[in-house]
């Protein structure tokens, strides 16, 4: 690699980069430089003589994957290397080894919602009520045994108490819908790519000696699946560079487990830790917060922010009477910044929960402020979307049954429920896909000809569509789009057809974008890379418009100016932290907050309001425990300042006696006994150990606590 290229990277930045054999853990703090890390080790061991072949970079967004592959070959690494998403290097395995893993290479892979779907259906065939078994949470669950890489047979075997019974059920169901539809979903594409390279040392050994350097993005965020997957690639030479931070880690609920990173050096005794602590994003001011925040955490790999910008602007911490006037005041911020010369692009509103941001989209639409709920996969969850990718899903896997039955009479063509339930009852009876069945219409007896005619039809068409399935998929997708009839049926329903039209247009220009960038473009290929679309990717750069997104959402990106709402206990932290038995989720939620906090480059502003609107009623809120954390002083604009002190001579008078040890009473935590107070007037503190056995910082102020002498 260039000397110039590698004068231009910091010490520790360089120690990590030209690093090449065994394992190498690279703990990099947010605005560190972590891609840049990742690219210049690519394009380094290429130019120490490693094929660009023998190289796999692995990371969680599709957007970060591409950002990933421009860099490196900006950097002159030659194309060769393999680099995508997790999700993607396993699909591309489990097709090449189909067979090994017990799948047909052309499978379909399902979203959440066929997820529901099948799931609905195998709660059905349990003979279960919904209400008791929710869906949702049965997902949950077989997804969390997916994650540990607990089959159904095996669970099945273990399964101990009603619960588990049921769900051993329901899981055993919903496997084999899937098995009969040729479909998997997200979790089984970690799982079988694991276990396949558990269970055939052939596999694990061919891929180990293909990838011979191994690097994987944001390690704290593998599940045990993925990291079952990542030690099983590098168990020929170990030849793994991690890079991530616990501090960071925010997807335990979806199965991110962080003890994979904090154990990375008992895994791997000999490996080399580099640390990158400087932060060239955010001002000084931004950093001490966050610093102070995450402090708090008592899991985390110590290290510290350094920042290499000024102070900067203080970090804004408002008080405000209820959510509507905090949306109000974020508006009128905006607009402020808006008319001194930024860019609305480099603006966004973060939040907990989407349902926070009804009252910021009504302030701005009210201050005419164009802005952008980034919530991507909302897209492809539109009918005329889903419409039109279940015809082209049926021409790759004829057996997936939720496409057939979504387009069969879709747009109308007299093929009724009758019909439908007729031509399934013969492929059970025959054991045949319901596709197949449809093509043997003319056996099925008991159909009259009219319906037989009508199906005759429609599987003449897709026999049509299947002859152009081959090649460029942009004009496969505009003739099913016209000839299905979808064209017609939305040019004829009015001015919602007309936007969902434009939504169609859209996704053609998907599919043609697809066509341009693939070296050989397949209808396969384009449906996996929709497939695996995820929030992260659908976010817009060009647009001038404000963004709104949850916190979640927020990771990966940065903005000069940013907002952080709602940062009260119930919201950040989350309710269900509420516990003494999730203080890893409370620190979960603490990193969350972490995160939001680093996107932020030159301005930060984070509030709470005094009152929310829950189900139609202003309830009284109590400011996170994490604002106080944060070390900041309160600004109050609220217009009854009743419980405020502008005076700190009259709140020091106010302040009831509580010191350590004493007997105190929350209305939402219980009992608990003072550990710590703070006296700082108005804005004092008080630490409480509740019985339930969590520890709350509180501002004295808005507590309400009560003494409880004995």
């Amino acid at each position: 690699m260039d000397n110039t290229l590698a004068r231009q990277l910091t010490d520790s930045q360089r120690k990590a980069v030209f690093h090449f054999e065994g394992p190498l853990l690279v703990l990099a703090g947010p605005g560190s430089g972590k891609t840049r890390v990742i690219t210049h080790r690519i394009a380094a061991l290429i130019d120490s003589g490693i094929r660009p072949y023998n190289i796999c970079a692995i990371t969680f967004t599709n957007k970060a994957a591409e950002e990933m592959r421009q860099r490196a070959f900006a950097l002159g690494a030659s194309a060769g290397a393999h680099i995508s998403t997790f999700h993607s290097l396993c699909v591309r395995v489990l097709r090449r080894y189909a067979d090994k893993a017990a799948l047909n290479a052309n499978f379909s892979i399902y979203d959440q919602a066929d997820q529901v779907r099948c799931i609905k259906q195998a709660v059905k065939e349990c003979e279960l009520d919904a209400t008791n078994f929710p869906p949702s949470r049965m997902l949950d669950a077989i997804s969390a045994l997916k994650n540990k890489l607990i089959d159904a047979e095996s669970f099945k075997t273990e399964a101990d108490g009603f619960f588990s019974r049921t769900l051993a059920k329901v899981y055993q169901g919903y496997q084999n819908i899937l098995n009969e539809r040729n479909g998997v979903d997200f979790d089984d594409l970690l799982m079988k790519t694991a276990v396949l390279l558990r269970d055939c040392p052939d596999v694990c050994a061919e891929l180990g000696n293909r990838f011979k350097f191994v690097l994987i993005d944001e390690y704290q965020d593998t599940n045990y699946a993925q990291y079952k997957i990542a030690e099983s690639l590098v168990s020929l030479h170990s030849n793994i560079c991690a890079t991530g931070d616990p501090d960071q880690s925010i997807y335990r609920w979806r199965g991110a487990d962080i003890r994979n990173i904090m154990a990375f050096e008992s895994d791997w005794p000999d490996a080399t830790v580099v640390k990158l602590e400087e932060n060239f994003r955010s001002t000084a001011n931004i950093l001490a917060a966050a610093d102070r925040l995450i402090a708090f955490n008592r899991n985390r790999k110590q290290k510290k922010l350094i920042p290499t910008k000024p102070a900067g602007e203080s970090v804004a911490l408002t008080a405000f009477e209820d959510e509507h006037e905090e949306a109000e005041a974020v508006a009128r911020q905006i607009e402020e910044l808006a008319g001194k010369g930024a860019s609305l692009n480099d603006m966004a509103v973060f939040y907990r929960v989407n349902a926070q941001s009804r009252s910021l989209e009504e302030a701005l639409v009210r201050s005419k402020i164009p802005y952008q709920v980034v919530r991507g996969v909302e897209f492809y969850r539109r009918k005329e979307i889903r419409d039109l990718l279940a015809y082209l899903k049926i021409l790759v896997n004829p057996s997936d049954e939720i496409a057939l039955l979504r387009i069969i009479n879709m747009p109308a063509r007299g093929i009724g429920k009758t019909t439908i339930d007729r031509v399934r009852a013969y492929a059970e009876r025959t054991n045949v896909s319901p596709f197949e069945a449809v093509t043997r219409a003319e056996q099925i007896d008991s159909l009259p000809n009219a319906a037989k005619a009508k199906l005759a039809v429609f599987t003449n068409m897709i026999a049509q569509f299947e002859k152009d399935a081959a090649g460029r998929v942009a004009p496969l997708a505009e003739r099913v789009f016209d000839e299905s009839g979808m064209a017609e049926s939305l040019a004829a329903a009015g001015p919602d057809g007309q936007t969902a039209m434009e939504n169609i247009n859209e996704l053609i220009n998907s599919a043609a974008d697809y066509d341009k960038q693939a070296e050989e473009p397949s209808l396969l290929d384009y449906l996996q890379q929709i497939s695996l679309f995820s929030d992260a990717d659908a976010y817009d750069t060009n647009s001038e418009c404000v963004r709104l997104m949850t916190l979640h959402a927020a990771k990966g990106l940065e903005f000069g100016n940013i907002f952080i709402v709602g940062v009260e206990e119930g919201l950040l932290p989350h309710e269900r932290s509420n516990t003494a038995e999730n203080e890893e989720e409370l620190e979960e939620e603490r990193r969350l907050f972490f995160v939001g906090i680093t996107r932020a480059i030159a301005r930060l502003g984070i509030s709470f309001a005094r009152y929310r609107t829950v189900r139609g009623q202003g309830l009284r809120t109590i400011p996170s425990q994490f604002l106080f954390e944060l070390g900041l002083e309160i600004t109050e604009q609220a217009e009854d300042s009743d419980c405020y002190y502008d005076d700190d001579d009259q709140a020091a008078e106010s302040v009831p006696d509580f010191r350590p040890g004493q007997l105190v009473r929350h209305d939402a935590f219980g009992l608990g006994t003072v550990e710590k107070f703070v006296d700082l007037g108005a804005n004092s503190v008080i630490s409480v150990k509740f019985n339930s056995g969590q520890t709350k910082s509180l501002m004295l102020k808005f507590a309400n606590l009560s003494k409880v002498n004995i």
